[in-house]
C-alpha cells in the first residue's frame, strides 16, 4: 500500500512540475496566433470634401498597422470643405513609411486625387488596395 502512495505522490508532483511549462508553451502559441491576425477596414467615403469617416478610417488603420510593424504614421486630417492637398500627401507618406517599416518588401501605389470638391473613386480605391496588400504583408510576416 505505501508504493502505491509514494507512486501516487510522484505522479502528482510530476503532473505539478509540467503544468507551468505546459501553460507557458500555450501563452506563448496564443500569443502567435494573435499576431499574425491584422484587420484593416475598407474606408468608404461619401458626400464632397473628405467626410470625417473616411479620415478616421485611414487614421486607425495606419495606427493599426504602426502597432504591428512600428514606424511613425503621422495623423492625416483634411482642413476646408476642398481635398486639401495635404491630407492626400499625408496619406501618401503613411503608405511610404509601411513600405520603409517592411524594407520595401512591398509595393503600394502612390495615390492622386484629381478632383478639389471631392475625393476620386481612384483615390479612395487606391488607398483601400494598398490596405488590402498592407493587411496580407503584415499577416506573412506575423505568422
Amino acid at each position: 500500500m505505501k508504493t502505491i502512495s509514494k507512486l501516487a505522490a510522484i505522479a502528482a508532483f510530476s503532473a505539478f512540475s509540467i503544468l507551468p511549462v505546459v501553460q507557458a508553451q500555450i501563452t506563448k502559441e496564443i500569443k502567435n496566433a494573435e499576431k499574425g491576425n491584422i484587420y484593416l477596414s475598407y474606408c468608404s467615403h461619401y458626400g464632397a470634401g473628405v467626410s470625417y469617416s473616411f479620415q478616421s478610417c485611414v487614421n486607425s488603420n495606419f495606427s493599426s498597422v504602426s502597432r504591428e510593424i512600428g514606424g511613425y504614421f503621422s495623423y492625416c486630417t483634411n482642413f476646408g470643405n476642398e481635398v486639401d492637398y495635404g491630407f492626400t500627401s499625408c496619406v501618401n507618406s503613411g503608405f511610404r513609411e509601411a513600405q520603409r517599416q517592411l524594407n520595401n518588401n512591398v509595393w503600394l501605389q502612390d495615390c492622386f486625387n484629381f478632383d478639389r470638391t471631392t475625393l476620386d473613386f481612384s483615390f479612395v480605391s487606391c488607398v483601400n488596395s494598398n490596405f488590402n496588400q498592407l493587411q496580407r504583408e503584415i499577416g506573412k510576416i506575423e505568422q
